[in-house]
């Protein structure tokens, strides 16, 4: 009987997503935040007011300082979000967020790429490392990086709204065929 019992009941699940997105990523964003502004910051001024003379690897690493700073500035907007489970900043601050997002992420790989390309250069190839620690080459790579992420995620951007449901206001990502919607409830998959 007191198996018959135990069969029937559904075990109670600890809801983990609702934990990680009421608790744990506030808690870890905000962190984030602290620690990167202040951090991202300091490098820059480092960067900019005592480092002379100015390299390709400096110009690199200013530029991912950039986009690191990019992204922890919309930490804030993240947390409430996950706090209050309720976007209330509208569409266009919704796209701004999910750009600096995504351009962190592709931006943050370019530039370490170029860092390590030309750090390569100067270590197998000694002879060409003045020529690649020319000021000239941080910035063309810098701006083909810039250029190169934007091209990557305007697409996503157009993809992008928000959309006001009976509880809460979500913010959908539609990709082709695919809705995710992300919000307090699991993620949903339709077909269109």
């Amino acid at each position: 009987m007191a198996s018959e019992d135990r069969d029937n009941k559904t075990p109670e699940c600890f809801p983990v997503d609702d934990y990680i997105k009421r608790s744990y990523l506030p808690i870890m964003y905000g962190i984030i935040f602290v620690v990167g502004l202040v951090g991202n910051i300091t490098s820059i001024i480092i960067y900019v007011v005592r480092l002379r003379p100015w390299k390709s690897s400096s110009i690199i690493m200013v530029n991912l300082a950039l986009a690191d700073l990019l992204y922890v500035l919309c930490l804030p907007f993240l947390v409430h979000y996950y706090i209050h489970d309720d976007w209330i900043m509208g569409e266009a601050m919704c796209r701004i967020v999910r750009f600096s997002f995504h351009f962190n992420l592709y931006g943050s790989i370019l530039f370490l790429t170029c860092l390590s390309v030309f750090r390569y250069v100067v270590v197998v190839h000694p002879l060409r490392a003045a020529q690649v620690q020319r000021t000239s080459w941080g910035v063309i790579a810098c701006l083909a990086v810039w250029f190169i992420s934007v091209l990557e995620i305007i697409p996503m951007v157009h993809m992008i709204t928000v959309k006001k449901t009976e509880n809460n206001m979500t913010v959908t990502i539609r990709l082709w065929r695919w809705t995710t919607v992300c919000s307090h409830q699991p993620t949903v998959k339709n077909q269109q």
